[in-house]
Formats: C-alpha cells, sequence, structure tokens
C-alpha cells in the first residue's frame, strides 16, 4: 500500500506545482525527485537518471530526448515560416469553400495530424485548431480539449502506432484483428468528443473568399495542407524520420516562398523555446525516474498478492502504469507480458479481455498530467491542464466501461 500513497504525493506534487505556476518543466523535475526520495533512490542513481535523460537512446540509435526536442523546434519552425509566408491566411479562405462548418474545420486538422505517430504531435495541431476556431467562442480549455482529443482518436486503431503494433506482436495476434476489435473506440471518441467539445455552439459558416473560383480555392487548399501531406507520407510510406522529413520540408518551403526567409534569423529565435526544451528534460527525466525506482514493479507485485478479481487487475494495471508513464507503448511493454497467461484459453487470446486491459491503459495515458502531447496542448492555450480534465476525465473513463460491457457482451 505504501507504493501507492508514495505515488500519490507525486502526483499531488504536479498538480499542486501546475496550480500555482511553477512551469511545467521545473514542476516535473520537482515530482522525479520526490519520486526518487520516496523511493529511497540513491544520489548516484538520480544523477545517473538525469544523464540517462540526456543520452538515453532508441534502437535506432537515436538520442532520444535531444531529437524529440529538435521535433519540437522544427515543428514550431514551419509553422512559423507558413503562417509569414501566408500559406495559413490562404488555406483558411479557401478551406470555407469545401468544408461549410466551422466546427468541422477546427476538428479536421488535429484529426488529419493524428495520423502522424509523433510523440508531441499535438503542438503541429494546436496553431490551427485555435485559428479554425475563430468566432466560435470556445474558451482555451475547449480549444485544448478540442485539440488534444481528436488528436488521438487513431491510436487504439491506426496500424503504424508503435503501442498497438507492440501489443498485438507480444500477444500473437494480427494487428488488423486487433484494431477492428477496437473500431468503436474511436467512432465513441469522435461522437462524445463533438458532443463535449461543441455543445451549444450554433454552426457557424467559416467564411471562404468569395473572390476566387474553385480552381484557387482547390490550389490555395492542397497548398495550406501539402507540407502536412508530404511528411505525412514522408513517415508513414517512405519510414523517413520525423525530424528528416520536418527539415526536407522546411527547406523546401524556403526555396518556393521568399517570404519565408525574410527574417530567417528572427524566425529561428522564435523558435526555440527554453520553456519547451525543459518541459521535455522534465517529461524524460520523470519517465527514467519511474523506471529507476521500481514503483511500476511493486505496484505490479502487489496486485499479484492481492488476487483481485480479472477484471479489476486488467483495468488498473494498465490504468495506472498510463497514468504514470503517459505513454502507449510504455504500459504494453511494462504490463502486458504479465497479463498475456490471464487473457489466454487453450493457447488462444480472449480478444475483449485484451481489448479491455489495452484501452484500460489509453485511458490513463490519455488523462496522464505527464502526457506529452497534454502537457503542450494546454501550454500553447496557456490553460491549466486541471480546467481542462473537465471535460477530459469523463470521457476518458468512459473508454475502459465501453470496453468492460464488451466483455459481457461477447
Amino acid at each position: 500500500m505504501e507504493v501507492f500513497i508514495s505515488l500519490l504525493i507525486v502526483f499531488a506534487l504536479i498538480l499542486a506545482g501546475l496550480r500555482f505556476k511553477l512551469g511545467l518543466g521545473l514542476t516535473l523535475i520537482l515530482a522525479s525527485l520526490a519520486l526518487g526520495l520516496l523511493f529511497s533512490v540513491s544520489f548516484s542513481g538520480i544523477i545517473a537518471a538525469f544523464g540517462n535523460t540526456l543520452i538515453e537512446k532508441d534502437l535506432t540509435g537515436s538520442f532520444v530526448t535531444i531529437e524529440l526536442i529538435g521535433v519540437l523546434f522544427f515543428i514550431s519552425l514551419l509553422e512559423i515560416i507558413m503562417r509569414k509566408s501566408g500559406a495559413f491566411t490562404r488555406l483558411f479562405g479557401s478551406i470555407g469553400y469545401f468544408i461549410k462548418d466551422t466546427r468541422k474545420v477546427t476538428v479536421f486538422f488535429p484529426v488529419l495530424m493524428g495520423t502522424l505517430p509523433s510523440a508531441g504531435g499535438a503542438r503541429f495541431s494546436a496553431p490551427l485548431t485555435g485559428q479554425a476556431a475563430q468566432g466560435l467562442n470556445l474558451s482555451a480549455e475547449k480549444k485544448s480539449f478540442t485539440n488534444y482529443w481528436f488528436r488521438h482518436i487513431w491510436e487504439p486503431v491506426f496500424p503504424l502506432y508503435p503501442g498497438i503494433i507492440l501489443a498485438a506482436a507480444l500477444c500473437k495476434v494480427t494487428v488488423g484483428d486487433f484494431g477492428r476489435q477496437q473500431l468503436i473506440y474511436p467512432v465513441f471518441m469522435v461522437i462524445a468528443g463533438w458532443i463535449i467539445a461543441f455543445w451549444g455552439v450554433p454552426k457557424l459558416l467559416h467564411p471562404a473568399d468569395t473572390g476566387k473560383k474553385k480552381r484557387e480555392h482547390l490550389f490555395y487548399f492542397f497548398e495550406g495542407l501539402f507540407p502536412i501531406i508530404l511528411i505525412l507520407v514522408a513517415v508513414l510510406a517512405f519510414k523517413l524520420p520525423l525530424i528528416i522529413s520536418l527539415i526536407g520540408v522546411i527547406a523546401a518551403h524556403l526555396v518556393i516562398y521568399k517570404e519565408g526567409r525574410k527574417n530567417l534569423k528572427g524566425n529561428l529565435k522564435e523558435a526555440l523555446k527554453l520553456d519547451i526544451v525543459f518541459l521535455i528534460l522534465g517529461v524524460m527525466f520523470f519517465k527514467n525516474m519511474l523506471a529507476v525506482s521500481g514503483a511500476v514493479e511493486r505496484m505490479v507485485q502487489f496486485f499479484i498478492i492481492m488476487k483481485l478479481p480479472l477484471t479489476v487487475v486488467l483495468f488498473t494495471l494498465p490504468f495506472l502504469a498510463g497514468l504514470l508513464t503517459g505513454v502507449v507503448q510504455a504500459y504494453v511493454a511494462i504490463i502486458f507480458p504479465l497479463i498475456l497467461p490471464l487473457i489466454t484459453a487453450g493457447g488462444n487470446i480472449n480478444m475483449p479481455l485484451l481489448s479491455f486491459a489495452f484501452i484500460s491503459g489509453y485511458c490513463g495515458v490519455l488523462i496522464s498530467p505527464v502526457h506529452l502531447c497534454y502537457l503542450l496542448t494546454c501550454d500553447y492555450f496557456e490553460t491549466d491542464i486541471n480546467r481542462v480534465y473537465k471535460y477530459l476525465i469523463p470521457l476518458a473513463l468512459a473508454l475502459p466501461v465501453i470496453g468492460f460491457l464488451l466483455i459481457k457482451i461477447l
């Protein structure tokens, strides 16, 4: 039980730090240190965890933290030069010709960017969501919810997200079969998200430049979307690293549009935001301290000893691991090898139980205070993450409820 008390203290510190506006990065670094102290991590262990934050590599040999900072820098730079070159203005002047409802335009961008399996990808769609929502009279909390929620509708089913790939591989089922089992979740997320985001918000026609012909609207529509589509194709079809794809698209944009080359030094300076660098360091440090502390392993041992009902275990373990890590592939890698015997009968995987475990963990990820997309979205719209929870938590918790009902029905 002490492990849960300690973790509760850590999460209380995170929420308090954000409440008193200590800054996201500083709050997570302080929470990481508290995690080390509460779980008796040695001073050398804490130093090693922070060092690993700086030099940690992924399976491809890339430095994870450094590359993530680079990705977010280039995302910000691309948004700046596209905005200053007038590409976004022309896009929004023509998008109303094809998508009449401003509410649908607002949702369109996070849904599109959600097909890109990238940490922090919500930062790219946030400016577009914010600009599209002009005239709808949405609060900063509603804009944050809309950008974040619709950005994440694909992860339970999209076959290029690493979480669903890893879960399918561990359980020896096909990604296609697993995705089909979970199709109900993105459908629910779209319908429920729309209700929460736009309840009481009247339909508003998105303004289109009436001085342009259809072919001009078509050209400017694809001009604005082409960099995004090009990045998606480069990453998903040709499997290029996101950072390389971003650099290539930015270089092409600078060559084509002289407006983007104006004040390039100023644009570079504007894109490099130290608070974002600090935030990435805080998130990665917390993740590494979580691993060093052994908190998740001790939590798992507790549930094994307690011998709780199967559905309680399949909800609680993935949910807590997702809540702690804020990363889908992390809770899958930690928890699924442990629960695999519990969802296997006669050599076959019980798909409803597998889906329930996955979506329970995903629920934890969605409301995790260390989920990078959530932090970046709330930071962009300058709102407290606690104020967005009133929209987010009820819908996120509905996902495992649906999974539980499917167990009973199927």
